[in-house]
Formats: C-alpha cells, structure tokens, sequence
C-alpha cells in the first residue's frame, strides 16, 4: 500500500495536469483523468485511516485459558 504522502504527490501531479491543459482535453480524457483524481483521493484517505489506526495502542489479547464472558479466578 502507497503512503498518503506518495498519494498526496500524485494528486497534486493530475491536478495541476488537469488545470494546464484545461478544456483542451476531449470529453472522454477528461473523463478518464477526473476518475483517476477521485480513486487516487480515495486510496489517500484509505491510507490516512489505516496508518491512523496502526499508531493506536494495540488491544490488549485475551489468555487462551480463559473465555471472554467469565471473569479470572
């Protein structure tokens, strides 16, 4: 899986693309870029959220002895 920061980079890159070729682009291009954008933004809060929840503390496990609706002796 890509970092949001290589994400981020792509973004930008396909932003400013769009933005300097304009209305220049045919209808069907401009459709395929527009789609590309809206994954790639996707895919980065995929990742934001992913790395967010692999810096949380992990949950402590349950001891293989015991089941999770009796308490410890």
């Amino acid at each position: 899986m890509a970092s949001t920061g290589q994400l981020k980079g792509k973004i930008d890159l396909l932003k400013k693309k769009m933005a300097e070729k304009g209305k220049s682009l045919g209808p069907e291009r401009h459709r395929q870029l527009r789609k590309r954008l809206k994954r790639l933004q996707r895919a980065r809060r995929v990742a934001a959220a992913a790395e967010t929840r692999a810096k949380r503390k992990p949950v402590q496990e349950i001891p293989e002895g015991t089941q999770a609706g009796t308490a410890p002796a």
